[in-house]
């Protein structure tokens, strides 16, 4: 992107690929492979590798490369937990100022849900419900709570990549009817069962899981 240094145009290539699966958990980067695939020296490549380290999102292993780190069953505990309070403290505070036009935008996404359900992909599955949740908190207008939505929603989708393949093909992943229930829920103007059903659901995602 215009603007970017080097170093934050190889960091974001890198996380790219990590979201999008490229690389299995376990899976080993080295310097070099990144250096020719991208076409830059070194030093913004050890940089970024560097920065993906400190956020644990790699494990520098000394002349062998970079793991990327599996994400553990007392992280994914964590994150649910932490997910569940800016979503629905989110939820709280943008309830009684959400529009017609913001609750059909949900409608839309739940519906484009259904369509894709019979393509059995998981990644599309995943995509969806990344942005029904997203789409929601946006609806508090505040910034910093996005983000923060954003990168738990970064790990989620590492921990997606990581085991959602195996539990999509024994079908333990749940469908969109809680997205749909929630819907049905701020419709009413009932701000405890919205809540309570935006709960269920981001601990769902755990319960298929561990």
């Amino acid at each position: 992107m215009q603007g970017q240094s080097i170093k934050d145009q190889v960091y974001e290539n890198i996380m790219k690929d990590i979201l999008d699966g490229v690389y299995e958990a376990n899976a080993i980067v080295n310097e070099r492979t990144l250096v020719e695939k991208y076409g830059v020296s070194k030093t913004p490549v050890r940089e970024a590798l560097v920065q993906l380290c400190s956020e644990n999102v790699l494990n520098n292993i000394p002349r062998f490369g970079y793991q990327i780190t599996p994400i553990l069953p007392g992280q994914i505990v964590e994150i649910i937990d932490y997910r569940k309070m800016i979503e629905l403290g989110a939820l709280e505070r943008c309830f009684f100022h959400l529009t017609k036009e913001q609750i059909l935008q949900l409608k839309r996404q739940n519906e484009e849900v259904e369509r894709i359900a019979h393509t059995m992909d998981s990644k599309l599955h995943w995509e969806a419900n990344n942005l029904f949740h997203r789409t929601l908190c946006s609806y508090c207008n505040n910034s910093y709570i996005q983000k923060s939505l954003a990168d738990a929603m970064n790990i989620c989708t590492r921990i997606s990549n990581q085991y959602f393949t195996k539990l999509w093909n024994e079908s333990r992943v749940t469908d969109g009817s809680n997205h749909v229930r929630i819907v049905k829920a701020l419709e009413d103007g009932d701000l405890e069962s919205a809540k309570t059903i935006l709960g269920e659901d981001v601990e769902a995602f755990k319960k298929e899981i561990l």
